[in-house]
């Protein structure tokens, strides 16, 4: 990707790529036809099952756990197998699934919530506190590293003037107004040396912070890249940057929320102490250094500030800070690179299926395959592993029926759909019945059970939902369907914020203590057998017991631990 792709669709750019390093083949018989179908993939009009029915097999490159979730329902019912991976910082893990292989679907194992953030979302359109301090952390590296470029926010000027490279020429036309950003010359050309005074530090303070929080907003307002946008952010004004002089700066002890011109006098003040110090901030962030934290906390409040976002104090942006893992663009070239290697072995099996239908046999030719961090003992940072068999208690890929403990009295059946069916369970049109009767459905006649909504579940018609009631909850937009076996809880403890919990028949996330202890009981058992961690957040869970594949017996044992 370039500069001037920004904010145009990725699948787009991506097509464009890829034809471009076509027509520039030395291969005369290279030839394929590459559409882009932009649009979001829980669209059920375009991207429905009959959709995914047309491929031989289907990649995710998806960022989060929710559209996986449904990619993984819709491949299970169009019968079509897929390709999934997942990223981590410099962790990654690629798999296959395929309904007729007998191999564990997406959902067979607990998939917490992801910390990983696009460039596109921390550089344009935050909608998060977690998406601004991505971005102050990456500003402190962009002003007081002595290797600036590392930051996602340093830009190449060489990119938009560079007639060496004819491609860029070709592409860039007709797009100057996408230049370099206005901060960039500034941050980088005008910093100041050691033997300036703090004035001139000053100086250059105030100007970057006009730069960023001010030219670079209207700048990107008057382009229009905000029109579509639910809020669209708001420049810097002249009156908050001036009262630098007359407002006082913060103080961390407390758990105050910075006003917008604290925020202002604080960036001056760690600004100017970064350049009268000796030695000089490294420019590598770390939650216990206060200069870091005071300067990360400062730039993300403003910027939240600009963009309607909740503002957070010293303490809420150090916790928050210091849990996040940001996205590396070679461990994803080497995932996206390892699932063509697992799309090859599916199609040569495909072909082979024709004289012999056998499909379990992409389970003894594909590998799930982590990319480790760590080189192991034989010098290996890819480790292939047996495809794990399917989760007996999933609901997803094994039908098995699901526990939901909840109070049927109290809550209404709009809260039960949102909140369980939905965002829990990941359903997209949900309908239920209790026994052969409806009492809830999506879609055109969804006026007809309106009236249910507003009722409390044990006040539902056909006998209500109460303690040991099985309904039954079908998705034809995913073909899925799944009995749901209620239990009745009156009383829940504080630390129980959902009033609800989903039964052992979905997989849940373990503890550390839990997986400890299983892992001692089952090493007395099985010394030659590994507990694998798959990393996709800051939370680790443990996949079921994989062989991994070493021939050396002693590195077999090795653990492959995360942090």
């Amino acid at each position: 990707f370039r500069s001037y792709h920004v904010g145009m669709p990725k699948c787009e750019v991506a097509v464009q790529a890829v034809l471009s390093m076509i027509s520039n083949s030395s291969n005369s018989s290279a030839s394929a036809n590459y559409v882009a179908h932009y649009g979001n993939v829980k669209d059920k009009d375009r991207f429905g099952v009959n959709f995914f029915k047309s491929f031989d097999v289907v990649l995710n490159a998806l960022d989060n756990v929710e559209a996986r979730r449904h990619v993984n329902r819709l491949c299970l019912a169009a019968n079509v197998p897929l390709v999934e991976a997942g990223t981590t910082g410099y962790l990654g893990q690629i798999t296959v699934i395929a309904k007729d292989a007998n191999v564990e679907c997406y959902e067979c194992q607990p998939k917490p919530t992801q910390k990983v953030y696009p460039i596109c979302t921390i550089r344009s359109t935050p909608s998060m506190p977690v998406h601004t301090i991505v971005w102050a952390k990456e500003l402190y590296k962009l002003l007081f590293h002595e290797k600036p470029e590392l930051s996602m926010l340093y830009e190449d000027p060489s990119l938009d003037n560079n007639n060496n490279d004819e491609e860029d020429d070709e592409n860039n036309a007709g797009n100057n107004n996408k230049s370099t950003s206005t901060y960039m010359s500034i941050a980088i050309d005008q910093k100041p040396f050691k033997q300036n005074t703090s004035t001139d530090a000053r100086s250059y303070a105030l100007a970057v912070i006009d730069a960023l929080f001010h030219k670079e907003i209207q700048k990107q307002l008057d382009m229009d890249r905000y029109k579509t946008a639910k809020k669209k952010p708001i420049p810097l004004d002249a009156e908050t940057l001036n009262a630098t002089t007359t407002t006082p700066i913060p103080s961390s002890e407390t758990g105050t929320v910075w006003s917008p011109a604290q925020c202002v006098a604080q960036l001056v003040s760690c600004i100017v102490e970064a350049y009268s110090s000796d030695p000089p901030p490294s420019g590598e962030f770390d939650k216990d250094d206060d200069h870091a934290m005071l300067f990360v906390t400062a730039a993300s409040n403003l910027r939240s500030h600009q963009f309607g976002i909740d503002m957070q104090s010293f303490y809420e942006t150090k916790g928050i800070a210091g849990n996040i893992i940001p996205a590396i663009a070679t461990t994803n070239a080497i995932v996206a690179g390892l699932q063509i290697l697992q799309v090859f072995q599916i199609l040569k099996l495909q072909e082979q299926q024709h004289n012999n239908n056998n499909a379990r046999r992409i389970k003894e030719c594909c590998r799930y395959v982590y990319c480790l961090r760590d080189k192991t003992r034989k010098g290996y940072y890819l480790q292939p592993t047996t495809l794990a068999d399917p989760n007996p208690k999933c609901f997803v890929c094994r039908n098995a029926q699901v526990d939901v403990c909840i109070d049927t009295q109290t809550w209404m059946l709009k809260d039960f759909v949102d909140l369980v069916i939905k965002k829990r369970l990941g359903f997209s049109e949900p309908s239920i019945l209790i026994g052969d009767s409806q009492v809830y459905e999506e879609g055109e006649d969804e006026a007809l059970f309106a009236m249910n909504l507003s009722k409390t579940l044990v006040n539902l018609p056909c006998g209500g939902i109460k303690d040991g009631s099985v309904i039954r909850v079908d998705d034809f937009s995913q073909e899925l369907e799944v009995d749901l076996c209620i239990v009745h809880k009156a009383d829940w403890d504080e630390k129980d914020v959902d009033h609800f919990t989903i039964g052992g028949e979905v997989p849940m996330a373990t503890t550390d203590e839990n997986e400890a202890a299983e892992d001692e009981s089952q090493d007395e058992k099985k010394e030659d057998e590994n507990d694998a961690v798959v990393i996709e957040s800051d939370q680790v869970f443990s996949t079921k017991k994989r062989i991994l594949l070493e021939d050396d017996e002693e590195a077999s044992r090795k653990k492959v631990k995360s942090t």
